[in-house]
């Protein structure tokens, strides 16, 4: 995570010509509520333009929600949101690391390619005939890092649900004696816990798919 943090300090520092991000730090092993890790900065400031600049360095520890202090939520205490610390001889603007992470997305035109998929099933397809079709036709993600979901099917007395996707980013299809619905489920539906972004829950009744709200 303090990945995360350097990557974004390293956006909203970098076109200031006052602080820099110069060195971070993961904290391994650390638990839930505890600093992932730490960012050092330093800041350059010129009082008055007879003045020489002034040179300070300090160092902020990050936790699950942000900046860590002893006090939690104590941001309005400078001293507590950063601590001094000697400037490196070497400091220097560095980049943050590089996230190599992918990123799951329902590709453009996959929503189009389900219906079709689902509309030409024989009645005697499998879910892992479905699948397999759809994974086989399904259109690559063009953004950087970004592969498809996986995605699953169901099929129960002859309807079949569809799925792909997260709480976030879900595509929900099913096919049943009234054709092949693309479902728009309530995103509080989707989230762990509850039905989730699943082929099941695209066949759930239709009065289990409104919002509890």
């Amino acid at each position: 995570m303090i990945d995360d943090y350097a990557r974004w300090a390293d956006t909203d520092t970098e076109k200031s010509t006052v602080v820099e991000l110069i060195g971070y730090e993961p904290y391994p092993g650390a638990i839930h509520g505890e600093p992932v890790g730490a960012l050092q900065f330093r800041a350059t400031i010129q009082p008055t333009p007879n003045d020489g600049p002034h040179v300070a360095c300090f160092e902020s520890q990050f936790d699950f929600w942000g900046v860590a202090t002893e006090e939690p939520g104590e941001w309005s205490d400078d001293t507590a949101v950063a601590r001094d610390i000697a400037c490196p001889p070497d400091a220097k603007r560095i980049p943050p690391p590089v996230d190599t992470r992918l990123v799951d997305v329902v590709p453009d035109g996959a929503e189009a390619l389900v219906v079709e998929v689902l509309t030409n099933a024989p009645s005697a397809a499998s879910a892992d005939d479905i699948v397999a079709e759809i994974v086989k036709r399904m259109p690559q993600p063009t953004g950087e890092r970004e592969v498809a979901f996986d995605p699953e099917a169901t099929v129960v007395d002859g309807d079949i649900g569809f799925a792909m996707g997260d709480e976030d980013d879900c595509l929900l299809v099913k096919r049943d004696v009234h054709g092949v619905q693309v479902l728009q489920v309530p995103k509080i539906l989707l989230q762990p816990g509850e039905l989730g972004c699943a082929a099941g829950t695209a066949l759930q009744p239709v009065d289990q798919l409104r919002s509890p709200h």
